[in-house]
């Protein structure tokens, strides 16, 4: 599995796949973003839009943001992640942990459904006003 960022504006056929993928992503219950919203930090240098690729085919799409912490440390949050084609969901998560990790992330944190526990048995997990808060500490 290879995460590979993406450039705004995309091309047409890319768009609509990534599009697709995000809009699935955003249609979970309780998830407060739109893909327009998503794309929009994404032009504007906000969030980086990210491609999934197995080998050469495109599997899926995510939108991670780096965000500043007090005292400086960074933490990357995964916005949003959508795609039927990625295969074992863990692999994917494990590129983000590595991207993180080289632009200097302590950890890896995202929103989700409970369920994420059983796939990602390393990250704390506590309930919030959205669904289950994720974290994992990846670096110093």
């Amino acid at each position: 599995m290879r995460l590979q960022p993406l450039s705004m504006p995309l091309a047409p056929d890319l768009a609509e796949r990534v599009e697709a993928c995000l809009a699935a992503a955003c249609a979970l219950p309780r998830c407060d973003l739109t893909v327009a919203g998503l794309l929009t930090a994404c032009a504007a240098g906000q969030a980086q839009l990210v491609g999934i690729f197995d080998g050469d085919r495109f599997v899926a799409a995510g939108v991670t943001q780096v965000r500043q912490h007090r005292g400086g440390r960074l933490s990357c949050w995964v916005l949003s992640l959508g795609g039927r084609a990625a295969g074992p969901w863990g692999a994917v998560i494990a590129a983000v942990e590595r991207g993180a990790a080289r632009l200097g992330c302590s950890t890896v944190e995202f929103v989700g459904r409970r369920g994420w526990s059983r796939v990602l048995p390393d990250y704390t997990a506590a309930a919030c006003d959205l669904g289950t808060h994720f974290v994992k500490r990846i670096g110093a």
